[in-house]
């Protein structure tokens, strides 16, 4: 289609001239062409443009009269103009004004068409130019119907060069309009194998070496997303080393999701953030085969100790610990100790910020006793909760805003991890059925979807994410249990205060 108008604003200006052609499957099926009495006077340099001036047009139907049979003529069309949104705009803007339905969006526009599929061989995508690159046979003068008749001409020299490039459809065809920058097609025919299915996907290097992991809805669709142009520079390293892509259906997200997670873990793919960040995961062990043991910032786990963990980060982990430390005054020097080990204390003593075991101030059997208050407050944090949240609001109330943040800080990251293993604890034990998408139920037994190893604690740093994965699932799905080999419980003592406090400093993160 092509308008000539008064003008560049629907709103402000009238058209003075329609033309437009029909075609199915490159048959030209019928033309449209008229001039429209715009009812206002035309201005000269449209005129010089156009060579339609107020003579012309002065026994012209209104565009009162042409709007219906428009209206027509276009019902059931896919909509295609050379720069489309500005005829588009004026179409469906004329319409609405009439009372006629709006034509459908989104239009195709084969200037955009054409800096896909043919530019840089073309100086410019002016229709013009792309009419004598493509030597058809009705040149563009700037009247209506010769410019729709050779934006057409154009659209099937555009479809047929896309075509080789793998733009098949209309939904391909729209894609390559929208896309960003210039597309990769030449590699857009790895996707055609791809279904139209929830899944897994997979870009593999020329070696077989898998480069990146992702999960989609609509696994062909998601795909072709990538090499229809992302200015990204991580997708461009991407596509260029890409040689074949995989697709691996699931019937559920949660499938989708926990393989994907497997995958990234298993193969470690060079383009996947989460390829490298399960290792950053860290937990807070308590040796209990030490005679005096002390909070740890670990990466491991063994036997013979109690775990608080995996954090995502060694950051949170330190901010974890310092929160246990402030109110349980165990001992924090990393020299190892025995039960006859003596040593001159540190300044934390002094401040009686430490039991100072290693001066002999406190028996290895008291020292016992406050540890297990320790091991006690990870299932009933109630009173260990309240006791930070009191030092968090004293700081502030003494306007030590700095501190108080920071005490927030530590609060917040020991109530998420609380909270975390709260969760982890029903969902690690035994066998659950869940209600799932759909009439197919989600089993899990430790924790592990589908036959894979259980995740019965402390999980290990290289499938965190993949119980992350889970327990956010559940979380926001919350979805009914049909079956559970061991009843679900947790500790009542101090989920309420637990709930209460995470609530709290996440909502006041932004005010200390």
């Amino acid at each position: 289609m092509d308008l000539e108008t008064t003008g560049g604003s629907p709103k402000d200006c009238a058209i003075t001239e329609v033309g437009a052609a029909k075609y199915r499957g490159g048959e030209c099926l019928g033309t449209f062409s008229t001039l429209v009495d715009p009812g206002l006077p035309i201005p000269r340099f449209i005129s010089y443009l156009t060579g339609i001036d107020d003579v012309m047009v002065a026994g012209a139907p209104p565009i009162e009269v042409v709007a219906p049979t428009l209206a027509e003529f276009l019902e059931g069309t896919v909509f295609v103009a050379h720069n489309a949104r500005f005829d588009f705009s004026f179409v469906n803007t004329t319409l609405a004004r009439l009372g006629y339905d709006p034509v459908p969006a989104p239009p195709v526009c084969t200037a955009r068409l054409a800096r896909r599929v043919v530019w840089p061989d073309v100086p410019n995508v002016r229709l013009q130019t792309l009419a004598e690159y493509f030597r058809v046979a009705v040149k563009p003068n700037h009247r209506a119907l010769p410019d729709a008749l050779a934006c057409a001409e154009v659209l099937h020299r555009l479809l047929e060069a896309g075509g080789r490039l793998g733009i098949l459809t209309l939904g391909d065809l729209h894609e390559a309009v929208r896309a960003r920058s210039r597309p990769h097609f030449a590699k857009i025919r790895l996707t055609d194998h791809l279904p139209h299915a929830p899944g897994v996907y997979l870009f593999r290097g020329k070696d077989g070496r898998v480069l990146y992991v992702g999960k989609a809805t609509d696994l062909r669709s998601r795909v072709k997303s990538y090499f229809y142009g992302d200015s990204r520079k991580k997708i461009e390293d991407l596509l260029a080393e890409t040689a074949a892509v995989e697709a691996i259906p699931c019937g559920t997200e949660l499938r989708a999701l926990v393989l994907e997670s497997r995958l990234i873990a298993s193969e470690g793919p060079k383009y996947n953030r989460r390829g490298k960040t399960w290792r950053r995961y860290a937990y807070l062990r308590l040796d209990l085969d030490e005679a005096f043991p002390r909070i740890r910032v670990v990466r491991d786990t063994k036997k013979d100790a109690v775990y608080l963990g995996p954090f995502p980060s060694t950051l949170r982990a330190t901010m974890a610990k310092e929160a246990l430390e402030d109110v349980f005054a165990i001992r924090r020097c990393t020299r190892p100790m025995r039960a006859s080990t003596r040593f001159a204390p540190c300044a934390l003593a002094d401040l009686g910020r430490c039991t100072a075991p290693c001066d002999g101030r406190i028996a290895p059997e008291r020292y016992g006793e406050l540890v297990r208050a320790l091991i006690s407050s990870l299932s009933a944090p109630g009173g260990l909760l309240v006791a930070l949240e009191r030092r968090m609001l004293r700081l502030a109330d003494e306007e030590r805003f700095e501190e108080a943040a920071t005490a927030r800080d530590r609060l917040r990251a020991l109530a998420e991890a609380l909270s975390r293993l709260r969760t982890d604890a029903w969902l690690t034990q035994g066998r659950l059925t869940f209600s799932g998408e759909g009439d197919e139920p989600i089993e899990l037994d430790g924790g592990s979807l589908d036959g894979g190893e259980p995740l019965i604690g402390p999980c290990p740093r290289e499938r965190a994410d993949e119980l992350s994965t889970v327990r956010s699932w559940v979380v926001r799905h919350r979805p009914m249990v049909r079956e559970a080999t061991e009843a679900l419980s947790e500790p009542v003592e101090g989920g309420a205060v637990l709930h209460r406090i995470l609530a709290s400093v996440r909502a006041s993160a932004g005010r200390l």
